[in-house]
């Protein structure tokens, strides 16, 4: 059973997924951006809207179940949106008002008139003109702007997506930029628009059209590894290699107990997910079909089933010497939620010892402490 998610995944189609997915897949963005979680951009109560019923994009970002965040904006939180134009009082920042009129393009614009013409005028237009466009995205993205921006967010993506003439052919001819904002929108991630981050106009026209994993880190042309399943075939931007089959969010968690491969089908599960969708429970064991019962992941790709304490036990083992106190806090805390169900004798222990040490290290125990004794408790505990 896998134990992490990401980009950086090699399938094994060995009787358990090991640990860790660390090498990069050849050719693949390496980042070192940091991530901020969405729940920083989003109101905690706000319901992430679906556009369409195809659509796997939630929102200016992704749920709190999902990390598919990238850096926040710049500092250009100050401006203030109305009707899709910005308010700046700072002298020095007034590119756009010195833009004529007659030439002036506002993010709604783009949003809904033909990609030639738009493109067009964005030739014409300096390029501190587009930055403050993209920079004006950027900012709804992220949401500080409470409702007013997610308003405004949940309009221009119903633009775009309403439309039918966004298409690969027609998309060749956009401006950079336009494109850049017109994938941001459809995806709502910020990262399209950050300088450092720069890829192919194919690219960009792939993953707008579903073709290519919206994931930057990942990358991989969909549907990946050519997957033939039900999810990989009717989900529209669906990556099985990074994603959540129940969520359908992707993030960089590695080498963690957050994550759950299926040793059969090698798609993902988010392990809160799991949980709350009643794919973690008590059944037959999965070696003898038979027996005692025991905690078992179901599957939701392919249906099967695979056992818990061996996947936690061999998550443990690989990687938690590497774990820093905050870590192993937050990975003993994923197994006690994962057993806290759990009536065999084994997942009843595995329960009690993470409660145990939690309670323990919560009271100053050191990691590296509490890290020795969870190992010998998977020794002993076979």
């Amino acid at each position: 059973m896998g134990t992490s998610s990401g980009s950086n995944i090699n399938h094994q189609h060995s009787s358990k997924m090991l640990p860790p997915r660390q090498q990069p897949r050849p050719g693949s963005l390496q980042t070192s951006l940091s991530l901020v979680s969405s729940e920083h951009r989003l109101s905690p109560d706000a319901q992430e809207p679906r556009s369409n019923s195809d659509n796997l994009h939630e929102s200016p970002t992704e749920s709190a179940s999902s990390q598919e965040t990238w850096p926040t904006a710049d500092a250009v939180t100050a401006k203030k949106m109305e009707n899709g134009k910005i308010e700046n009082d700072c002298p020095e920042q007034s590119v756009i008002r010195r833009v004529s009129s007659a030439d002036k393009i506002t993010l709604r614009d783009i949003a809904r008139e033909r990609v030639d013409v738009i493109s067009e005028k964005m030739h014409r237009l300096p390029d501190e003109f587009l930055d403050e466009l993209k920079n004006q995205l950027k900012a709804i993205l992220e949401g500080n702007g409470g409702s007013q921006n997610r308003e405004e967010f949940l309009i221009l993506q119903k633009l775009v997506q309403s439309r039918s003439d966004l298409t690969a052919k027609t998309l060749i001819r956009a401006h950079r930029a336009q494109l850049e904002i017109l994938v941001a929108i459809n995806t709502g991630i910020q990262a399209f628009l950050h300088p450092n981050i720069s890829l192919s106009q194919t690219s960009l026209i792939e993953v707008f059209v579903y073709k290519r994993c919206r994931n930057i880190a990942c990358q991989n042309q969909l549907p990946a590894d050519d997957c033939t399943c039900e999810l990989c075939a009717n989900r529209n931007g669906f990556c099985n290699l990074c994603m959540c089959v129940i969520c359908n969010k992707f993030d960089f968690e590695v080498n963690t107990c957050r994550w759950i491969g299926c040793d059969l089908c090698s798609h993902w599960t988010h392990t809160d997910c799991a949980i709350r969708d009643g794919q973690i429970c008590m059944g037959s064991s999965v070696k003898s079909g038979s027996g005692p019962n025991e905690m078992l992941f179901r599957c939701r790709a392919c249906n099967r089933t695979s056992e818990l304490f061996g996947w936690v036990k061999d998550v443990f083992q690989h990687c938690a010497p590497a774990w820093d106190r905050e870590a192993l806090m937050r990975e003993l805390d994923f197994v006690s939620r994962i057993f806290r169900g759990s009536d065999d004798p084994r997942g009843k222990k595995l329960f009690w010892k993470c409660e145990d040490l939690l309670e323990k290290m919560r009271g100053g125990q050191a990691e590296s402490t509490a890290c020795r004794s969870i190992l010998i408790f998977f020794q002993v505990n076979v």
